[in-house]
């Protein structure tokens, strides 16, 4: 794996630019909002990038990748869950939340170009498992 690729790709600034422009497409988005929003984003990946400069063998760079990406993961699909239950019972969601699970799901586009294929499929493989199958 190439180190300076990966940290290249993580503090390209355009990120932030492509998440204020999806979020900007939703009907009556809060510029407050879309701020908050991509600076969260932004601190979750500034927080994972510091983690990867800590890191110096090439071995656990991946494996901190894809560890990193399974917590992300978790959390986008825990947010759509309370998206969706919130549209079942009220018909519409919190947009900071729809705003959040957005923005995490271009930050989990951006790592997913640098996990293996194979590793992404058993990662989503785990994930999709009932908890007492995958224990």
């Amino acid at each position: 794996m190439d180190r300076q690729k990966v940290m290249t790709q993580l503090t390209d600034p355009a990120l932030g630019q492509q998440i204020a422009e999806a979020l900007r497409t939703w009907p009556n988005a809060d510029a407050g909002d879309i701020a908050k929003t991509v600076d969260w984003v932004m601190a979750v990946r500034s927080n994972f990038v510091s983690l990867l400069r800590e890191v110096d063998d090439d071995g656990e760079l991946v494996t901190t990748l894809a560890i990193n990406y399974i917590e992300l993961k978790s959390h986008w699909i825990a947010l759509n869950t309370k998206i969706n239950y919130q549209n079942f019972r009220r018909g519409a969601c919190d947009s900071r939340v729809a705003f959040q699970a957005t923005g995490i799901s271009m930050l989990l586009g951006q790592l997913e170009s640098m996990i293996d294929q194979s590793d992404l499929d058993k990662i989503t493989e785990f994930l999709a498992a009932p908890v007492r199958q995958a224990a």
